[in-house]
């Protein structure tokens, strides 16, 4: 991401968490007083929290595609991280901030910075409509290839439009999903004055590519007329690990460094599912028993069981209400339980045992798993979720176990 755009959004975060911590202030003690020495550090020890999980959250907004649900959730969570920060110093250091200033900030504090990142997706959609956008084209084909132009219209802020795919060797090339109006389609290498003639800016090399001189050939031709070319590596490593550039005399070296999850983070999440699940289960009980009866009555039994796969490949029972979520002619009732994934309430008992997590990679049958390459039994290294990335960016069970390894291994990874 642009890191003045970055910056931009950091800056204003931490002006409106200062005139809301001064109004709060305000609004408890009156107008009439000013605020002491530990309130000024409490707003001061507010601006640094709110900035160390600005970086290490990156919450800018903008991360993963910008889509207003996930804003909303990241910026609520981090809200949350900060009204409790900001309460253990209140415990530790005195009473600079009272209870009920903490309680307003937490409802004041996500309307701004919502608020403020909308306004920066109104901006940058505003200048992607002046024609400040890059414009970009794609050389490869393939799922990497359609993958990464879905991405980059998923990301406005990145000021990148592509303008067609181009197919190496002779088979026939498609556009792109999602490309503008005036995307080209091409099959050949020779192209470099049609680039020209569309003001390309940017060359995105996808590999594989056939080996040959006339690949080689296009490139060197696009940076010596000025187009800037970036490579994506089709190594799978790059997916659940964190690369790093670096060069011995001029010769890149790419790393791949495989990241430990920490054992101190594993521990506070497998807290975090045992209290989300029984405090989930304890608020839906009402709802669960009304359902419960419903199914009794019409099926004669409530549950049903799966055989699922979890971490490191151990397979379990995974439990879900007996709906066949398949057929075609279901009840009103049962559809309106599928339709909003009630079906899988009854797996909140599958977490408080241990077999699965509130968010992780949907476990699979073991059918699947037993056909799984190496890049997707990476899936395998942690517990399975009750929801997952996958599943936040629509992909059910009807869709391959390919297409959701990507968003699980990145959900791992990060």
């Amino acid at each position: 991401m642009n890191r003045r755009l970055q910056y931009s959004i950091l800056t204003a975060d931490l002006l409106w968490i200062a005139t809301a911590c001064g109004f709060t202030h305000w609004a408890q003690k009156g107008s009439g007083t000013s605020p002491g020495l530990f309130q000024w550090a409490n707003v001061l020890a507010a601006l640094l929290i709110w900035s160390l999980l600005y970086v290490g959250k990156k919450l800018e907004g903008f991360r993963g595609g910008w889509h207003f649900p996930r804003v909303c959730a990241q910026v609520t969570v981090a809200v949350a991280y900060l009204i409790g920060s900001l309460l253990m110093l209140t415990f530790t250091f005195g009473k600079p901030f009272g209870l009920r200033e903490l309680l307003a900030l937490g409802s004041l504090l996500p309307v701004g910075l919502i608020g403020i990142r909308c306004l920066v997706r109104w901006f940058v959609d505003s200048r992607s409509n002046a024609g400040t956008k890059r414009r970009v084209i794609i050389l490869g084909r393939g799922r990497i290839a359609s993958e990464l132009a879905l991405k980059i219209a998923s990301h406005p802020e990145a000021a990148m439009e592509v303008v067609g795919l181009l197919s190496p060797s002779d088979t026939e090339s498609k556009p792109g999903p999602n490309l503008s109006s005036g995307a080209v389609s091409i099959r050949t290498l020779n192209v470099l004055t049609l680039l020209q003639d569309q003001g390309v800016q940017e060359l995105i090399v996808v590999e594989p590519l056939p080996p040959g001189m006339e690949t080689a050939k296009l490139i060197a031709n696009c940076r010596d007329k000025g187009i800037r070319v970036h490579l994506v590596p089709q190594r799978y490593e790059l997916y659940v690990s964190r690369a790093k550039l670096s060069e011995i005399d001029g010769i890149p070296l790419l790393s791949l460094e495989q990241q430990p999850l920490p054992a101190l983070g594993m521990g506070l999440k497998r807290r975090m599912d045992m209290i989300g699940a029984a405090l989930l289960l304890a608020l839906s009980a009402p709802f669960f028993a009304f359902v419960a009866a419903g199914l009794y009555m019409g099926k004669g039994r409530v549950f049903l069981k799966e055989r699922r796969c979890g971490k490191n490949g151990r397979p379990f029972w995974m439990y879900r209400l007996d709906v066949d979520r398949d057929a075609a002619n279901l009840p009103a009732f049962e559809r309106f339980l599928v339709q909003f994934s009630f079906t899988e309430l009854p797996q909140l008992w599958n977490v408080l045992r241990g077999e699965m997590s509130l968010v992780g990679p949907r476990p699979e049958s073991p059918d699947r798993v037993k056909h799984y390459s190496t890049w997707q039994r990476e899936r395998l290294g942690v517990t399975p979720g009750l929801t997952g990335s996958a599943q936040v960016h629509g992909l059910r069970e009807r869709h391959s176990s390919e297409e959701k390894t990507h968003f699980d291994l990145q959900y791992i990874l990060h």
